[in-house]
């Protein structure tokens, strides 16, 4: 069996109603036994994208608040932090922290800190930073080989040998990994495995799709950087989520949980069942279990807390694509060719809405593999994307980071007949 995960009901952001889910969710996995007085604690939270908190595409502030709280009064320090996709500088991280609450929120715990009213115990209680104030530090180059040792032991990628990670990830003790759970093009899900993408530089993030164009490749990357890092927890805000054209353009949707486990694939297995998917439809779950780290299903999991997986599951969840796991690859000509078929057959890929389109040019900057221009549109006075379909790479940047979710996840023919006849 693996990590256990805890699942608590939390049916709002109500602050007193999470504080006391996720007290219980941490506690039933002895989440926060490691922290000790004095200790900085960085929080990886997912701040995907300069968006307001009910859009439900980054943790909320309020259950980062709860957490914060429970650190604050163990002694520890907090440093909060995130690279958003983008340009990683001063000014475009803050807005982003800005608008996604991150910069209200520490000023309201640094205020609650000085007039003594959050932390009531005889602990000293520490201080409260967002990563946002020392990204001036810079960014950490290592090269990665079966020789590299950190605090327990080798690391060994499976992807990755080298990269750049953001610095201030070597400023704190410990690393908490705080998700958001939602749907993701690429993935299938977003949740605790592919939060740790955000270690790497925004501007950078583009480079490792061109690397590791082939989603099993990219998602060993998302298994590597947990490796690398190894959090010493992980939490999921599960309380709203986001379906559909995730993981920035898709609809909110109301789960009512916190997840919490110290490992993150058992508990992105029983968050991807939440959700109506399994190990075929998230590729980082299949690296995970190939290499020996996760479950093959829900069913080696153990899952405690005062709720039941049926009491948060949402079947009817609406994916960003259907990951058909349907190869039958061998090694004669035919099933070789029966494969390629197959993958053609069900394949997606980036499309723009017309009409939902602003020609921010945020598709065209963004695009690791250069495959987008943009040309004229008689409908509108603006130039609009158009996509070199022999130069995508399907990592989905375009949809990813359109800002009006003008780009959408489409399916041909036979992936929408066979996507409709698995939900019916």
């Amino acid at each position: 069996m693996f990590d256990t995960v805890s699942i608590e009901k939390c049916s709002s952001y109500d602050y007193e109603s999470v504080l006391a889910a996720l007290r219980k969710s941490v506690e039933l996995v002895d989440g926060l036994s490691f922290v000790q007085p004095g200790m900085t604690i960085g929080i990886k939270t997912n701040l995907v994208a300069a968006m307001a908190p009910e859009k439900a595409a980054t943790t909320h502030p309020i259950v980062l608040k709860a957490l914060c709280t429970m650190l604050l009064e163990r002694g520890a320090s907090v440093v909060i932090g995130d690279s958003p996709g983008g340009l990683y500088t001063p000014a475009f991280v803050k807005n982003v922290y800005r608008t996604c609450g991150l910069t209200a929120l520490v000023d309201e715990i640094k205020a609650e800190l000085a007039s003594g009213t959050l932390v009531k115990n005889e602990l000293t209680s520490g201080d409260l930073i967002n990563a946002e104030k020392i990204s001036d530090k810079g960014d950490v180059a290592v090269s990665l080989n079966e020789d590299f040792s950190i605090s327990d032991g080798s690391f060994d990628g499976v992807s990755l040998k080298s990269f750049i990670y953001t610095g201030w990830l070597d400023k704190v003790d410990a690393i908490i990994n705080f998700s958001k759970l939602k749907t993701h093009a690429m993935m299938g899900m977003s949740c605790a495995v592919k939060n740790m993408f955000g270690t790497i530089p925004g501007a950078t993030k583009p480079e490792y799709h061109m690397r590791f164009p082939e989603e099993m490749a990219f998602a060993n990357v998302m298994v590597d950087l947990n490796e690398f890092f190894k959090p010493a927890l992980y939490v999921v805000d599960a309380i709203d989520g986001m379906e559909g054209n995730g993981p920035t353009a898709g609809e909110m949707r109301h789960i009512g949980a916190i997840l919490a486990s110290k490992r993150p694939y058992a508990l992105d297995m029983v968050c991807a069942k939440v959700i109506g998917m399994n190990i075929n439809d998230v590729p980082t779950l299949t690296a995970a279990y190939e290499r020996g780290l996760g479950p093959k299903d829900i069913s080696e999991v153990t899952i405690e807390g005062t709720s039941v997986l049926s009491d948060v599951s949402v079947p009817d969840f609406k994916r960003a694509t259907s990951h058909q796991s349907i190869t039958f690859e061998g090694d004669d000509l035919f099933s070789k060719l029966e494969s390629k078929a197959l993958k053609l057959a069900f394949s997606t890929r980036p499309n723009v809405k017309k009409s939902e389109c602003i020609g921010c040019k945020k598709c065209y900057e963004t695009c690791p593999a250069k495959a987008i221009t943009m040309v004229p549109y008689s409908g509108k006075s603006i130039s609009i994307p158009q996509i070199d379909r022999s130069k995508c790479i399907k990592c989905f940047c375009c949809q990813e980071f359109c800002p009006k979710g003008a780009m959408k996840v489409q399916e041909n023919i036979l992936g929408k007949l066979v996507h409709k006849l698995n939900h019916k």
